[in-house]
């Protein structure tokens, strides 16, 4: 009876060591400039990369710009995330405010917030894009209340499908 509770026990030890390894090694391979589905960059990351630039060109080395064939139809998706196209940063903004870009993000869900200096939500709307292969268009019409300060934030994101926090988040300073 007391091999058979070894045993087990050193069945129950191998496994975990054998998942802990696994975590490690695809924590790993996952560390990339270039988030996934369902990441975003840290603040600090994105702080590297200049706007007109694409995040491939902070590599150290990028993709062929056209890639082999392999004799296999293979589908690329392109465009992860979210691309704000209006309003532009420093816009002076009023009620109604409509905001409009193109996504491609998980269930093609877009939120936005307009926000005040302060953080205070003074009014939000959600927006439908895509999920797949390219991005599409989104535009939601936002009715928010008026601010007490001049300036303010409209932040537009994807909600993550694991705890809802913002995926994809963009940031636009304007002013009331």
């Amino acid at each position: 009876m007391n091999n058979y509770r070894t045993a087990i026990l050193l069945v129950i030890i191998f496994v975990i060591a054998l998942a802990g390894a696994y975590t490690i090694y695809r924590n790993q391979t996952n560390k990339s400039l270039v988030p996934t589905l369902g990441e975003s960059l840290s603040p600090e990351a994105l702080a590297t990369i200049s706007p007109s630039a694409s995040p491939l060109a902070n590599l150290q080395n990028p993709p062929p710009a056209e890639q082999p064939s392999s004799g296999s139809d293979t589908v690329e998706v392109k465009n992860i995330g979210i691309k704000v196209e209006n309003p532009h940063a420093s816009t002076v903004v009023s009620p109604p405010l409509t905001v409009s870009g193109s996504a491609n993000v998980f269930e093609g869900n877009v939120i936005v917030n307009v926000k005040d200096a302060s953080g205070k939500i003074l009014g939000s709307g959600r927006a439908t894009a895509c999920m797949g292969y390219d991005a599409c268009p989104f535009e939601v019409k936002i009715d928010f209340q008026k601010s007490t300060s001049s300036a303010g934030i409209i932040e537009v994101y994807s909600p993550s499908g694991l705890d809802g926090s913002p995926q994809y988040l963009q940031q636009i300073l304007v002013r009331f």
